[in-house]
C-alpha cells in the first residue's frame, strides 16, 4: 500500500530553488521512502549516513573531495545527515559551489542537525517536518467508511507507517513496542544529552499520564526527585525531539487564565500507550477522552502543515471552571475547538466567554461523527 506523503508536493515546488532541502523529524516516519522517491535515475544519486564510509566521506572539508561526490549528478539525497560531524559547514560548502544542482538532506532530530545548520546554512535551506500518517492522507487512498473504521486502531498503536500498514493487532503492538524501545531514545542517547535515560523515561510516562492537563514542572520535579531546572531541560528536549510537544495557556486583557502551565501531547499516541503499557480497546479505557483531545489536536496540526498555515495555539481555562481545549489564533482572528469523543453540545457559557470576553469568531465541538470536516 502506497500512501502519498503531502511533504512530496512541497519537495518538488522546492527544487530547482538554490536551496538545500531538509526534510526531518522523528524515526520511522517515512523520510527515507520519501526522499528515496526523487533517485530514478543515474544522474540522481542517494548516499546513506548511517553507513561509515559515507559519513567520513562527507566530514571532509575539502572541496575537491566533495565534488567527487556530487559532480556527476543533478539531485544529491544525503540521509541521516545529523550523523556526519560538521555537516553545516559540508553543505555550505556544496551549496556555495554547486547552486545548479538539488541538495535534499534528511535528519531524525531538531536538536542536533538544526543546531549545525543554523549558522553556516542560514539562508540557504528550506526545512520541513515529517510527522507520522495523517488523517488527511489516508483519505485520499481510503473511503470516508475505512478511515473511520481505522480509528481504534491509530488512537491505540499510533499512526507510524509501518503500523497503518499491518492488520493484526498484536504485530501492531509488537513494532510500536519495538519503535518505543530502540528508537525513541537513540538520538537522546548518541547525543549524550541526558545522564539517565530511565528518569527520562518516568518523566514521559508522567507526561502520558497528564496529556489534556496542565504540567506542573515543580510537581514532576517531586516525583523524579530531579530539580525543576532538568525536568525543564529533558521535556525541552523531548520536543525537539519529536515525542512531544507544549500547547501554551491564553491569556486575554478582559479575562486571564488561571493558569500559566502548559500542557503536553504526543506526536503519535502509539508511543504515548507503549510507554504506559496500555493497549486495551476504547470500549474499557477511562482515558478515551485525553487520547481523542491528543488526537484531535496533533491531527489539525498536520492537517495544518500541509495547508501552509501556521497559527498559534493555545488552551484556555477559567477560575470558573469553563475550559477551551484549543485555539487557533492567526492574523488576530481565533477559533475556538472543544474535543468530546461522543457528539455533546458546547456549554452556553463557554461559547459566550470566547465570543465576548475572549473576542473569538467561532468555536465548535468536535466528536467523532464530525472529525473528518476539522481535519479535511
Amino acid at each position: 500500500m502506497e500512501i502519498h506523503r503531502y511533504l512530496a508536493e512541497k519537495i518538488t515546488n522546492d527544487l530547482n530553488k538554490k536551496k538545500i532541502i531538509l526534510v526531518y523529524g522523528p524515526r520511522q516516519v517515512g523520510k527515507t521512502t520519501l526522499v528515496k522517491q526523487y533517485v530514478k535515475t543515474p544522474d540522481e544519486a542517494y548516499y546513506n549516513c548511517d553507513q561509515e564510509q559515507t559519513r567520513l566521506s562527507f566530514q571532509s572539508a575539502n572541496l575537491e573531495h566533495l565534488s567527487s561526490l556530487v559532480k556527476k549528478y543533478r539531485l544529491i539525497v544525503i540521509d541521516e545527515a545529523q550523523r556526519v560531524k560538521n555537516i553545516g559547514l559540508t553543505l555550505k560548502i556544496l551549496i556555495d559551489n554547486f547552486p545548479e544542482k538539488n541538495f535534499i538532506v534528511t535528519g531524525s532530530s531538531s536538536l542536533d542537525l538544526l543546531n549545525k545548520l543554523s549558522e553556516p546554512l542560514t539562508g540557504r535551506f528550506f526545512s520541513h517536518i515529517m510527522h507520522p500518517i495523517a488523517e488527511g492522507e489516508l483519505s485520499k487512498i481510503f473511503n470516508p467508511i475505512q478511515v473511520r473504521e481505522g480509528l481504534e486502531s491509530r488512537l491505540m498503536f499510533g499512526s507510524y507507517p509501518e503500523i497503518i500498514t499491518l492488520s493484526d493487532t498484536l504485530d501492531k503492538q509488537r513494532l510500536i513496542e519495538n519503535i518505543s524501545a530502540n528508537y525513541l531514545f537513540k538520538d537522546i542517547l548518541d547525543l549524550g544529552a541526558v545522564k539517565n535515560p530511565e528518569t527520562l523515561k518516568k518523566l514521559l510516562q508522567s507526561i502520558a499520564f497528564q496529556i489534556g492537563g496542565e504540567v506542573s514542572l515543580s510537581e514532576l520535579s517531586g516525583k523524579l526527585e530531579i530539580d525543576k531546572n532538568t525536568v525543564k531541560k529533558y521535556l525541552d528536549i523531548c520536543e525537539k525531539l519529536f515525542i512531544i510537544f507544549s500547547v501554551l495557556p491564553y491569556h486575554s486583557n478582559k479575562r486571564k487564565s488561571i493558569s500559566k502551565l502548559r500542557k503536553y501531547y504526543f506526536y503519535d499516541l502509539g508511543i504515548r500507550n507503549a510507554l504506559i503499557n496500555n493497549f486495551n480497546p476504547l470500549a474499557i479505557r477511562n482515558d478515551i477522552g485525553a487520547l481523542w483531545e491528543n488526537y484531535m489536536i496533533i491531527e489539525r496540526m498536520k492537517r495544518n502543515a500541509a495547508l501552509d498555515y501556521f497559527p498559534q495555539y493555545y488552551f484556555w481555562r477559567s477560575y470558573q471552571g469553563q475550559e477551551i481545549d484549543l485555539i487557533e489564533e492567526s492574523g488576530g482572528e481565533r477559533n475556538g475547538f472543544e474535543f468530546k469523543f461522543s457528539n455533546v453540545r458546547l456549554r452556553k457559557t463557554v461559547q459566550e466567554i470566547f465570543t465576548g470576553d475572549l473576542e473569538g469568531k467561532t468555536i465548535k465541538v468536535i466528536h467523532r461523527d464530525n472529525c473528518a470536516e476539522f481535519l479535511s
